[in-house]
């Protein structure tokens, strides 16, 4: 018997070996690790008949297990999929991130191949994650993605149905008023601390730009972050979305010009902000910031913001601005409605 072998607990499913030999547990299947990301469940019949392999052609005589197998792709390692997955696309950084946490959050449970994917178990493991309803939405979108794209490619014969659905609840989006923007910004403006040990400028050059820029662009963290100087014309941001790849061109305040022309002044290779920032350094900044400043929300707010108040302008212009092919997500994900005209409720009882 090979002794490299894996151990998976998930759900019902238990997997080991003793020194002894194949071990069989509830649902009466072990796992042997494979080749190149190949992955071989076994299964025994019962207590007298010889293991066999799952989806493969049965075996005489159980010897066979020693490493003849001659294994078919039929079963695949997660994070193989994950690999053949992303090597077939382009991804975003943060979407591949987002996918390989969904996958360690998986074979940390014992999901560990995809013949181990199926309703019960999986649900299984989606009751098990204790997080919010909206990150356990977004694990399990990804997993139903990757075993959707396993079950095409053929390394699992179980399709991706009855899932059970992790229901959200939907929150009016929250934004700042311009109120607290402007006190933002005399909170930023008057910050004369060194942004780092390596970078000695104060943060008094960098965030007064971040929150002025956002909220005239409504461009998301990681487009600000990655802003160049050949991103800046004849008074706007020119770029394209990271996240959906779409052309944004957006106007800039005079404010906004004027704090960026200061940033490149310093920079050495043309970056507006990540010279002096990275991202990890930019998000624990915005933390700290309005924890000092005793104002609830983060650094997306700027988006939301910047949404509610081009539709509070002109209404129904807050998806175009935004670039959604939905219009609906603006209303369910951007725009504040306590900071748009209400309509005029009835009459107040006294």
């Amino acid at each position: 018997m090979p002794g490299d072998l894996w151990y998976s607990s998930a759900g019902s499913r238990e997997i080991w070996a003793t020194s002894s030999g194949w071990t069989r547990t509830s649902d009466s299947r072990l796992m042997k690790p494979g080749l190149a990301g190949l992955a071989v469940c076994m299964e025994k019949p019962s207590q007298t008949e010889s293991w066999n392999p799952l989806w493969m052609a049965p075996r005489a005589e159980d010897d066979s297990m020693t490493g003849s197998l001659a294994l078919s792709p039929t079963s695949m390692l997660l994070t193989s999929v994950l690999n053949a997955y992303l090597a077939e696309r382009e991804a975003s950084p943060r979407y591949t991130e987002s996918l390989r946490r969904t996958v360690r959050k998986a074979t940390g449970y014992g999901l560990l191949s995809t013949c181990q994917l199926d309703s019960p178990t999986v649900n299984d493991f989606l009751r098990s994650l204790d997080l919010s309803p909206t990150t356990r939405g977004n694990i399990r979108r990804e997993l139903l993605t990757l075993w959707r794209y396993a079950f095409e490619q053929a390394y699992t014969d179980v399709a991706p149905l009855r899932i059970m659905r992790i229901k959200q609840p939907r929150r009016p989006p929250a934004a700042w008023d311009l109120e607290t923007l402007r006190r933002l910004l005399v909170a930023a403006e008057s910050d004369a601390r060194p942004i780092s040990s390596r970078v000695r400028h104060p943060w008094s050059l960098v965030m007064p730009a971040w929150i002025t820029v956002g909220f005239d662009t409504a461009l998301r963290f990681t487009d600000i972050l990655l802003l160049r100087q050949r991103n800046v014309a004849n008074g706007c941001v020119v770029v394209t979305a990271t996240k959906t790849g779409k052309s944004t061109v957006r106007a800039l305040s005079a404010y906004s010009q004027q704090a960026i022309a200061s940033l490149l002044q310093h920079s050495p290779d043309g970056s507006v902000f990540s010279w002096a920032v990275t991202r990890r350094r930019m998000l624990l900044k915005w933390k700290l910031f309005l924890l000092e400043n005793k104002v609830s929300g983060s650094s997306r707010w700027l988006r939301r913001s910047s949404a509610t108040y081009v539709e509070r302008q002109k209404p129904g212009s807050a998806p175009t601005f935004l670039s959604h092919s939905n219009p609906a997500l603006a209303r369910l994900h951007y725009i504040d409605p306590t900071l748009l005209d209400l309509p005029t409720g009835p009459e107040p009882i006294r």
